[in-house]
């Protein structure tokens, strides 16, 4: 069978509509959580066995799924950069230490100075591949994935989550704009050998997550964020298509096209009509972009708005995708999923 996934990633127009769902394994997952009880989560990402049982998890409740996304975080890059990772109930994802100086960036800069033994720092990830990658089936895509540059510095720069003000990051970002390149320098090298070393592993397509692609002006994101982003899309596009998801990225159409992804993957808050049409003359192929909370909808509203969204892209010039404007939620309701599930595969 053909992996159609794989080919609307390509560009290509496929008979049916491929589709997998950001966060389609976690913590819904009634196993999921079984698992999580008896592990921590930073722990989880670096066992293989464990890793790779989470991955493949949606996969045996929804048989269908065009895709595996690998189990892992977009913060394991800084783990390994000396940052420390953890995972702290009720909060998220915290560092030990965050990235504030000169020294500090100069600290992460020379960590990454002989990149091929750095990279070995996650072959944790490579090794969890390699044991999903067989147990897929023959249409079935594997996709790596990793954290854009400005998401992650974001992170970086803040010691954690940050979903407000981006305080800390903004105040660098203004006020030492050197240090701040020189910050996505790191993380843009760090990344492409990341990524490089997940597809020799056996991921067939890549995703770069942009979370917090609307926490600067527009003007800013182009100067500080497109250069990264797209160095990285255009060294990996070498090897496999790449996908790029830009969470609130309406501001920043242009700066998709300078990126130039194989794949733009548009988050549940932008008009998927007018998406379409603004990249109807450009190469890029579409993923996306149904709203996850209405997975918590009644069957009828549910298959409606997914049924807009299979018909838009089923129409567009490129390859589509089908998936959800952002991740599945911890309390999204599992026959919902399995829903949504068949009425992709029936349309």
């Amino acid at each position: 069978m053909k992996k159609i996934l794989l080919q609307a990633a390509l560009g290509q127009k496929t008979v049916k509509v491929p589709f997998w769902f950001m966060r389609q394994a976690g913590r819904y997952l009634p196993e999921y959580r079984e698992i999580r009880s008896k592990h921590k989560t930073i722990d989880m990402f670096k066992s293989p066995s464990i890793a790779s049982e989470i991955t493949m998890q949606p996969l045996r409740r929804f048989n269908s799924l065009s895709g595996a996304i690998l189990y892992a975080d977009i913060l394991l890059i800084p783990d390994s950069l000396g940052l420390s990772l953890s995972f702290v109930e009720n909060e998220g994802p915290v560092f030990d230490k965050a990235i504030r100086t000169e020294q500090d960036i100069q600290e992460i800069e020379e960590r990454v100075e002989f990149i091929e033994q750095w990279v070995q720092n996650l072959a944790y990830v490579a090794k969890t591949i390699s044991l999903v990658k067989p147990q897929l089936a023959d249409f079935q895509t594997m996709i790596g994935f990793a954290g854009a540059p400005f998401t992650v510095a974001s992170y970086m720069i803040e010691g954690r989550s940050t979903k407000k003000n981006f305080l800390e990051t903004k105040t660098f970002l203004f006020r030492y704009p050197k240090l701040f390149h020189r910050l996505m320098s790191v993380i843009t090298k760090a990344t492409i050998s990341y990524l490089k070393m997940q597809i020799q592993a056996g991921c067939e397509v890549v995703q770069l997550f942009e979370s917090w692609s609307g926490a600067i002006p527009a003007s800013f994101y182009s100067e500080f964020c497109t250069p990264y982003l797209k160095t990285i899309t255009a060294e990996i596009k070498k090897l496999c298509p790449v996908i790029v998801y830009m969470g609130e990225g309406a501001a920043l159409y242009d700066e998709v096209e300078k990126i130039s992804p194989s794949v733009f993957s548009v988050d549940w808050r932008q008009n998927f009509e007018q998406v379409c049409d603004r990249f109807s003359n450009t190469e890029i192929s579409l993923q996306g972009n149904l709203d996850p909370m209405l997975l918590y909808a009644e069957k009828d509203l549910l298959e409606l708005e997914a049924s807009k969204c299979l018909n838009l892209g089923k129409n567009f010039k490129n390859g589509y995708i089908f998936n959800l404007g952002h991740g599945c939620l911890q309390t999204t309701p599992i026959d919902n999923v399995k829903l949504l599930s068949e009425i992709i595969s029936q349309f």
